[in-house]
This record gives structure tokens, sequence and C-alpha cells, in this order.
């Protein structure tokens, strides 16, 4: 029984030295990565509110992982988001141009939301809110629309 301890306790050595091994590495590279700090924009268009989802009223948040090339975006990964607002944060991202830097990769957070309308009896409608866009780029866009209502035949002659 003793024989069997002593193999035991050294089969458990080599996996320990091996476990921290990997995660001190892994530590490392989390570190080096989270060292890099986004580029500075030169020139962006602005986002929009894309027409689709705010007729449909569709509100959201899109999460894009984003990687340069020194000077543009190379490539555009959608890590979450309603589909039709990722297209358009995808879209927007694509027109981005940066200072001179070295490869990059880093998460953009782009928010959707609509601004309640109230609507009187004849349909006119307005929001107490305006419409606007708050740019921290390169990593947070919030675009802020107004939601649309459709007026109709209904009782008050609104339909949402």
């Amino acid at each position: 029984m003793r024989i069997l301890r002593r193999v035991r306790h050294a089969r458990r050595v080599p996996m320990t030295a091996a476990l921290v091994l990997v995660v001190t590495l892994a530590g490392t590279v989390v570190a080096t990565a989270q060292q890099k700090s986004p580029p500075n924009l030169l020139s962006a268009r602005v986002p929009l509110y894309p027409r689709t989802p705010q007729m449909a009223h569709i509100e959201g948040v899109v999460h894009l992982r984003i990687s340069t090339d020194g000077s543009r975006v190379a490539s555009v990964e959608v890590q979450s988001g309603q589909p039709m607002l990722a297209q358009a944060a995808q879209d927007n991202v694509k027109t981005w141009q940066f200072e001179p830097h070295d490869p990059v990769t880093f998460v953009a957070t782009f928010r959707y939301k609509l601004l309640p309308s109230k609507c009187d009896a004849k349909c006119n409608c307005d929001s107490a809110e305006k419409p606007s866009v708050f740019l921290q780029l390169p990593n947070n866009v919030e675009v802020n629309a107004k939601e649309l209502m459709v007026c109709g035949s209904g009782s008050n002659g609104l339909k949402q």
C-alpha cells in the first residue's frame, strides 16, 4: 500500500506543475492582449438607426470584435446582437479610418434605443427626448431614434 501511495503522489506533481504552467501562460497572453489599447480614429461616418428595425420597434445592443490592419478595419465579427442592428453596426465600422498603429483587435459596443413617442388624437407624435448619437470611439456608440408610430383607422387612429 505504501508503494501505491507514492506512485499516486508522483503522478500528481507533474500534473500540478503542468497546470500551473498553463495558467501562467494563459495569464501572460491575457495580460498582453489587455495592454494594447484601441487605436485613435481619424474619420468615421455617423451611425444611423436602420429604418426597418426602427419601424419594427427593435432595440438592442450589438457587440463587435474588430481587427485592424494598421489603418483600417480588416475584419469584423458579430459577437452578439439582433441581426439587422448588427448589420448596420458592421457597415458603420467598415467606414472607420485610424491613425497609423500596430494591428490590433478590440471589442466595440453599439446600443440602439428607441425614444418613446406620445401622440395626440390627430396623430401628431413627438418624443420628449431628441434623437441623438453618442460616440466614444472606437469602443462605444449609442444611437437614439424616435419611435415610429403609424396612423390608421383605429379608435384613436394609432397603431404601434
